[in-house]
């Protein structure tokens, strides 16, 4: 296996730095990996393991990190030719403009030399990964692979009187023109959240309520315009599950229903981030992948 670090350019100028991964003998697959909420491209143990699996089976892997990378991120603007930084991270991140990371992504995978091109998410990246297929259909993507797929609006409403709080508070905020100020609360005290942030990536209805477990109605609509195979891995005790994972299941296959191939897989008693259950999920992922 050897590895490059690689920089890539979204079209509103933004530098994003990823690592690609690549097997001694030239290949035309890539795996291409969205991170989950203030992640980054080298956080989670199972990324060593999927990298690892996926070289030594002749297929590239590259995992970037995005505009939501960590809490607070100084990242490079290229505009007409002078560098600036700009603040960003998940604490002021907007989730629409996932669309402009992974399309920078792609662009990039594509222009190495690249020919099948499989899109992967982790957590809040499930979401992001589903949004840009269903946004744009971008033919370049040969199948989609959900890793612990997170209702994102469904996790903050488990707690009503504090979500009904935050919400009313990230509201009045931006209402006064101040929709960069931290919220006092931290999203399941461990993240910091600008009131804009708050609203782009926990409303219900926005853009963001992909995957709409919370509610019994929600029929997950945007994976319905997916027409790509798409994959979906959870295990059992996921902290990010909102209805029996039966449920989640069942509910994302029967939303899928124009993909041309859907698959679940439940990784026994796995949690969010896959402790103990590294290699197996990256031979769910490898087999996956070796089938399309």
């Amino acid at each position: 296996m050897k590895t490059t670090l690689k920089r890539i350019h979204t079209e509103d100028g933004l530098e994003l730095v990823g690592l690609l991964y690549e097997p001694e003998l030239p290949t035309d697959k890539v795996l291409v990996h969205v991170h989950g909420m203030g992640g980054n491209f080298y956080e989670n143990k199972f990324l060593d393991n999927l990298s690892a699996t996926l070289t030594n089976n002749g297929i590239a892997f590259f995992a970037f990190n995005n505009r939501g990378c960590e809490s607070f991120k100084d990242l490079t603007r290229i505009s007409d030719g002078k560098r600036s930084f700009v603040r960003i991270g998940n604490a002021y991140e907007k989730f629409e403009d996932c669309l402009l990371d992974i399309k920078a992504a792609i662009d990039a995978t594509s222009g190495w030399g690249f020919e099948l091109v499989h899109l992967s998410g982790h957590s809040l990246g499930s979401p992001k990964t589903a949004y840009y297929l269903s946004e744009t259909g971008d033919t370049r993507i040969s199948s989609l692979l959900l890793l612990s797929p997170s209702d994102m609006v469904g996790l903050v409403q488990d707690q009503p009187a504090r979500f009904e709080s935050d919400n009313q508070k990230a509201q009045d905020l931006v209402r006064a023109d101040k929709g960069k100020e931290l919220l006092q609360n931290q999203i399941w005290d461990e993240y910091p959240i600008s009131a804009s942030s708050y609203l782009s990536l926990f409303k219900s209805g926005s853009a963001v309520d992909i995957f709409n477990f919370h509610d019994p109605s929600g029929k997950l609509e945007a994976l319905n315009r997916i027409r790509q195979p798409l994959f979906a891995v959870m295990g059992r005790k996921d902290s990010s599950l909102i209805v029996p994972i039966e449920e989640t299941m069942e509910r994302l296959t029967k939303a899928a229903s124009n993909s041309i191939k859907v698959e679940t897989k439940i990784l026994g008693d796995a949690n969010h981030g896959y402790d103990g259950f590294e290699e197996q999920l990256a031979e769910a992922v490898l087999r996956w992948i070796q089938k399309i």
